[in-house]
């Protein structure tokens, strides 16, 4: 597991999710689940070392409505 990275990524707010998921994934491949999830969606509020949502917006596209982070 990689010690040290990126735990937020503010830069991606904004951006269209599947970039947005794919920048994540390559900047910490150490992470198993990078999700996309709409910004209405319920979610549990758990936390998650190993998990990184990506809240998008559901009627105006698919862009990134919450800086992306581990949890």
């Amino acid at each position: 597991m990689q010690r040290g990275g990126k735990a937020a990524w503010s830069e991606l707010l904004g951006r269209k999710g599947g970039e947005a998921k794919a920048v994540v994934e390559q900047e910490r491949p150490d992470i198993d689940g990078v999700i996309l999830v709409p910004e209405d969606a319920i979610v549990t509020d758990d936390y998650c070392c190993n998990r990184v949502r990506i809240f998008v917006h559901c009627k105006a596209g698919d862009d990134v409505s919450a800086v992306p982070k581990i949890g």
